[in-house]
C-alpha cells in the first residue's frame, strides 16, 4: 500500500475518521442512486468517488492486480496511472497489501459554482493500517515504511457521466 505513496510523493487520501468515526468507503458513481427524499449532491458523488477509489486501491493491493476492474469505476487520468504503477511495482516486488487507508476527506470547492464538474478534495489520510508483506509466507523479510496521518489532496472530475479521481498527491507522515 505505501509504495503508492511513495510514487507519489506529494497529496494523498484515506477512507475512515480524523480521530473519531470511521466511516466506510461508498463505492458510488454518477449512477448513485438514493430514496426520493436524499438528493445527491455533486459533493456526494464527489467523496464517494474518492472513497470509492481508495477502498478499489486496498481490494486491488491484496493481490498487486493493476487491472483490478475496480479502479477504473473511480479514477482516471493521472490517478489512475498512480494507483496501477504502485500495483505494478508491488507485483514485480513480490508484494501485497494488508489493511486499510483510512480516509475523512472533504470538498474544499466545487466548478463551475451553477453546475459543478470538478471538486477539489482534501483529507488526512491514515495509513497506519496499511502496510505491505511478501506475497509467499516463506518469502524473504520485508519491513514496510511506517505509515500515519498524510495530507492528501485531490481533484474528482465528472468523466463521461461518473465522478472520478483525476490526480492526486500524497504527503509525508506527519503532514496533517
Amino acid at each position: 500500500m505505501l509504495a503508492l505513496i511513495g510514487l507519489v510523493g506529494i497529496g494523498a487520501g484515506c477512507k475512515g475518521g480524523d480521530g473519531g468515526e470511521e466511516s466506510s468507503p461508498t463505492p458510488t458513481s454518477g449512477n448513485h442512486s438514493t430514496s426520493p427524499a436524499e438528493p445527491v449532491t455533486p459533493e456526494d458523488l464527489a467523496l464517494a468517488a474518492y472513497r470509492g477509489m481508495w477502498a478499489a486501491y486496498d481490494e486491488a493491493g491484496l493481490t498487486s492486480n493493476p487491472d483490478h476492474p475496480e479502479l477504473v469505476k473511480f479514477a482516471a487520468g493521472d490517478a489512475l496511472k498512480v494507483l496501477r504503477s504502485g500495483l505494478e511495482s508491488d507485483r514485480r516486488e513480490g508484494l501485497v497489501g494488508q489493511g486499510e487507508v483510512v480516509v475523512s476527506p472533504s470538498i474544499q470547492s466545487l466548478t463551475p459554482s451553477a453546475a459543478p464538474t470538478q471538486a477539489k478534495v482534501r483529507d488526512c489520510a491514515d495509513t497506519s493500517g496499511a502496510t505491505r508483506v511478501r506475497a509467499t509466507p516463506n518469502g524473504t523479510p520485508f519491513t514496510d515504511s511506517p505509515g500515519g496521518r498524510r495530507l492528501v489532496n485531490a481533484t474528482v472530475s465528472v468523466v463521461g457521466e461518473s465522478w472520478k479521481v483525476t490526480s492526486f498527491g500524497v504527503q509525508g507522515v506527519g503532514s496533517c
